[in-house]
């Protein structure tokens, strides 16, 4: 994973008709994203083709994604590609063809400028992106990742040192418990 907008999939936030489009503020979007994950309902049909883009600032495109027609409904991933080299995107918009209705996924959320809208109206609530990486990682790979955002959050000083620090004190923890039941063992069979 690369990320998320911190949005769950809790309930269906937006219907969309065919040819409807949902667009809603986000903060980023990881530089290592390669496919974006969406929870959609297409009312028992085939999802309809889709387009996924990521707007700069002042409005220019910098990703997009494609999903041609006939995905079921469910979780979807819709593969990704960045047009500009920007690390600035401040909007997202899902574009919807075909005639089939959509309903899309996301949390309940008050009315406000980080609401998202639809058709351009604004609208309760925001629809859960979740960013994934190209291909797949094995735990030792992602490690330093793994490292580095253990350490968000947290104490500073520490940085990304903190889960390898965390990890020796718990190695210690165990050997020193280990030894204490040794010694124990090792006095009550002598008495």
């Amino acid at each position: 994973m690369a990320g998320s907008d911190h949005a769950s999939p809790l309930i269906f936030v937006a219907s969309l008709p065919g040819r409807g489009s949902i667009c809603q503020p986000v903060v980023s979007l990881p530089h290592d994203a390669a496919r974006v994950q969406l929870t959609l309902g297409t009312y028992g049909k085939p999802a309809p083709a889709l387009m996924l883009r990521f707007l700069a600032p002042a409005g220019r495109l910098t990703a997009e994604g494609h999903l041609a027609a006939g995905a079921h409904e469910g979780v979807i991933l819709i593969p990704v590609r960045r047009i500009a080299n920007t690390e600035e995107v401040s909007e997202v918009c899902l574009l919807v063809g075909g005639r089939t209705k959509v309903a899309v996924g996301g949390e309940g959320f008050p009315v406000s400028s980080f609401s998202e809208r639809v058709n351009g109206q604004p609208a309760a609530g925001r629809f859960s992106l979740v960013y994934f990486r190209k291909g797949s990682e094995s735990w030792w790979q992602l490690l330093p990742v793994l490292s580095e955002r253990f350490g968000l959050g947290k104490a500073a000083f520490f940085g990304s040192w903190l889960l390898p620090l965390a990890a020796l004190a718990l190695l210690g923890v165990w050997v020193a418990a280990i030894r204490l039941l040794a010694r124990e063992l090792s006095r009550t069979s002598s008495s």
